[in-house]
């Protein structure tokens, strides 16, 4: 995900069709990316079960995984699935840009986030204890 991110924030453009394609495949990563470690602490902590992916977000909000700043901007994002899975042939490119672009900063703190709710929760990890 963090490297999905970093290409994002590199490229000044997103005009060429080779350009599009690739932006398309790093929100359809992210999004997957976010989903995927959102259901795994859901599971692994033994969360309330999702109804939704945009309830994947507020179960992370409501256990403290996330500040509730961030959940805002990662369900707009969240948001973009449906077009980029269901709707791929018709894909709004200015709308993508437009929503990472907005919601960047939550973006780039969920990785963050997560890794502190972690260690938090489970302390220290060490491959040296009894």
């Amino acid at each position: 995900m963090e490297a999905k991110l970093s290409v994002f924030a590199e490229q000044p453009q997103w005009e060429a069709a080779i350009e599009q394609a690739a932006l398309e495949r790093i929100a359809h990563i992210v999004i997957e990316s976010m989903l995927d470690v959102g259901n795994a602490m859901i599971d692994g902590f033994i969360m309330r079960d999702p109804g939704s992916y945009e309830d994947i977000v507020d179960i992370l909000e409501d256990e403290q995984v996330i500040e509730k700043e961030a959940a805002a901007s990662l369900k707009a994002v969240v948001a973009l699935r449906k077009m980029l899975v269901q709707h791929y042939t018709t894909v709004d490119y200015k709308e993508v840009k437009r929503v990472f672009e907005e919601n960047f900063s939550a973006l780039e703190q969920f990785p963050a986030q997560v890794r502190a709710y972690l260690t938090n929760e489970l302390g220290p990890v060490s491959a040296f204890k009894p």
